[in-house]
């Protein structure tokens, strides 16, 4: 089993949507931790040595603190050694440019959301398959019977559309601290964790943007003394979950606390 079709068996479809329109909910230690070993099961986990979890994406390891970093998953990787992970995401839903205009069902298609440079506007495509030559053969003959089974083919599109959207893929991220190989290859495997300064500390935090009616969320950070760590955390994070504030409210705290000590 993949690391997808477990998750997917776990949580479900709804939960994978709900999840990928909420940036803030990853599958983090929460709900990860209980699948330990279904997850040592799954084919990229089958030849690790173990998997730990993080509550934060720090880790010291022999003298060195690292920021946890984040992969794709493929088919043909594996990790190695004892794997550290901080959480796990979906991609949105990802289509291939080589397959944008293939026919779903009937010859027909309803291609993915595409936006307008200048308006923004959502639109889509719906693209209907023929032959030009049976067409003006159907002319000649003064039949309408072939561009009348393009107008029911149509027709038929715009009453059942979910049957006629090409379907993209979902890939899965992974974030942590944990060595990779590419599975038959004889390259020595690859580390994805990056050292950081620990003459400082670096705290995580969401901020929300508002544009019209529309609110996103994006994952910020900033430096603050090493001393202030814990107040740092007691302050924004709950259960191991950033909470959402403003660099400018991070300052005043840098400032308060300073003044404080």
């Amino acid at each position: 089993m993949k690391v997808k079709e477990l998750l997917l068996e776990k949580f479900g479809e709804d939960e994978l949507v709900r999840h990928l329109t909420h940036p803030t909910d990853y599958f983090t230690k929460l709900n990860l931790e209980p699948l330990k070993d279904e997850l040592l099961k799954c084919d990229e986990f089958s030849e690790c040595e173990g998997i730990d979890f993080m509550d934060f994406p720090f880790l010291e390891m022999d003298g060195t603190t690292y920021q946890a970093q984040t992969i794709k998953l493929g088919d043909d990787i594996k990790f190695v050694g004892k794997v550290t992970l901080y959480n796990m995401f979906f991609t949105p839903e990802m289509f291939d440019p080589n397959k944008i205009h293939t026919t779903v069902k009937d010859g027909a298609l309803i291609t993915p959301t595409l936006y307008d440079p200048m308006t923004f506007l959502p639109k889509k495509k719906i693209v209907l398959e023929f032959s030009p030559e049976e067409l003006l053969e159907n002319h000649y003959l003064n039949g309408e019977d072939k561009k009348q089974s393009i107008r029911d083919l149509l027709e038929k599109v715009l009453e059942n559309p979910e049957e006629y959207e090409l379907k993209g893929d979902r890939g899965v991220l992974v974030r942590g601290i944990f060595k990779t190989k590419k599975e038959g290859s004889e390259t020595p495997p690859f580390f994805t964790g990056e050292p950081v300064d620990t003459n400082g500390y670096i705290g995580f935090y969401m901020e929300k943007n508002v544009e019209g009616e529309e609110i996103t969320f994006s994952l910020k950070k900033k430096s603050i003394p090493k001393e202030l760590k814990e107040k740092f955390i007691q302050r924004f994070t709950d259960n191991g979950s950033f909470t959402t504030t403003t660099e400018e409210e991070i300052e005043n705290f840098i400032k308060e606390n300073s003044i404080s000590e």
